[in-house]
Parts: structure tokens; sequence; C-alpha cells
């Protein structure tokens, strides 16, 4: 089966009410629907054809080590929304909403793919988990550096104890069995941490720039160069309507967000 066809396969086992599992080799892109009046999920995802989802990979020898630590950040977090929304969408008794996380769900496996395709294939197995490992040093480092609250501060440092002992492990296994030094993957300069800080001017900014870019191969571009197999395969998954579209149809815009709104609600009753 191909990672197309499991992914329109995933989508009647939603509508079921079923869960469904595929090996991360078949994990690969569904394009959503065609523009619509509105912005839905589908809609702010690049939608290509499952043949043409994968970017172009970093070089294991030129990159540097920052771009390594996020591709694989960014992979392991989509893998995480990929797995959320395929196990919690059967949960739903609303046809509907199944079919909607289905659709999410979909979407996410094309970005574990574009994502994951980021990491040079010609890195080995343990160069990959020294990369993994020194990622998660580097989150929760960046956790620790951002925390005000001492007590969440300290969860913080527990687990990034816990990551720098796997990172001394793994490095002894790297020296062991490729007979190399970590240094030549990790460097010796401590990146500086993330900033855990509002990044809204720069999602605003992110979709005012992107939604409208498409792929061609492994590339970005304009809605004008979208691949001809991108518009066939989006033309089939939604020919029975997109379940974002059926879903936003009857939204409305109002100020604030939804959260400050049933806040208010809760205010009120108490």
């Amino acid at each position: 089966m191909n990672a197309c066809g499991a992914g329109s396969m995933s989508r009647q086992l939603y509508a079921r009410g079923e869960r469904c599992r595929f090996e991360p080799r078949l994990v690969e892109s569904f394009p959503s629907e065609q523009k619509s009046p509105t912005c839905t999920e589908a809609q702010r995802s690049a939608r290509p054809c499952g043949t043409e989802n994968a970017c172009s990979a970093y070089e294991r020898i030129d990159a540097h080590l920052l771009t390594k630590m996020h591709a694989t950040l960014i992979t392991a977090a989509e893998y995480q929304t990929h797995d959320y929304y395929m196990n919690i969408g059967p949960l739903f008794a609303d046809p509907v909403a199944r079919l909607l996380y289905a659709e999410i769900a979909s979407i996410e496996e094309q970005h574990v793919t574009q994502y994951g395709s980021l990491q040079d294939p010609d890195e080995s197995w343990l160069e990959k988990i020294l990369i993994h490992e020194a990622t998660e040093v580097y989150t929760y480092h960046s956790c620790v550096e951002s925390e005000t609250n001492p007590r969440l501060k300290a969860i913080w440092e527990r687990f990034l104890d816990y990551e720098l002992g796997h990172l001394n492990e793994v490095s002894e296994l790297f020296k062991k069995f490729e007979r190399r030094d970590p240094q030549e993957v990790l460097g010796t300069v401590v990146p500086d941490p993330l900033p855990f800080t509002s990044q809204r001017d720069f999602v605003r900014q992110v979709l005012e720039v992107e939604v409208p870019l498409r792929t061609n191969g492994t590339e970005f571009v304009p809605q004008d160069q979208e691949s001809e197999l991108s518009l066939q395969q989006r033309a089939i998954l939604n020919a029975d309507v997109s379940p974002t579209n059926t879903v936003s149809a009857g939204y409305q815009w109002s100020p604030a967000t939804e959260l400050n709104r049933r806040t208010n609600v809760l205010d009120k009753r108490s």
C-alpha cells in the first residue's frame, strides 16, 4: 500500500470510529481542499501529493548543529501532534468530528514526512540518536533558562539532568562503536537557548507570507506553479467536500478568543 492509499483508508476507519496505525515509512502527505473563503486547517498546510512531499535534506558535514536539532525537534513535535489526532479522533461519537480529526491527522502525516526528510539520510543510527539526545538536552536547558517559577524550574532541571545522563550514555556508545569523537557532531560551543516568549508577530508574518505557497518537487513555489500531481490528488481527496469546510462554515469571528468567552461565562456563574 502506498502512503496516499494509507491515508484514504485512515479516513474510512475514522468514519467508522476505528483506530489505525502506520509504519513510519508509510507516513506521507495528503493534499487539502481547493481554496475557499475561509482559512481552514487544511489550507494552512503546503498540501503536496505524497510523491512530492520530501524536502531537500541538510548536509551532515556542513550543517550547523542548530539546523540538525531544529529538524529533530520539529519532527518529534509533528509526530506527537499526528499521534494525538490519530488516537483521539476515533473517540468522538460525532462522525463529523471523526472526519475532521482524520483530515488533520493526514496533514500531520504530511508534516512528519516533510520535516523528517530534512535530516541527512547518510547519518548513522548512532549519529541520529546522538543528535536526538542533544536536542532533548537543548530543549530542557531552554526551559530551565526561561522558567521564572521556582517550583517548575526545579522540574525542568530534573529532566535536564536525566537527558544529560542519556546524552553521556549515547556519547559512550558513539565512541565505542563508531570510533568517533562526539564533538565531531556536537561541537564544543553550546548554542543559545530557545526563548520561550510570545511568537505572535512571527506567526502572523509567516501566515501572511506563506499561506499562498504550494510545492513543486522539493521546492515551495507560488500558487500558480503548483505541481499538477498535487492538484489531481487534492481533487480526489476532496471530492466529497473537506470536513474542515463543513466545520468552519458555521464559525463567526468575534473579538477575543473562545477561551476568553468561556472564562467570562464561568465568572458570571460564580
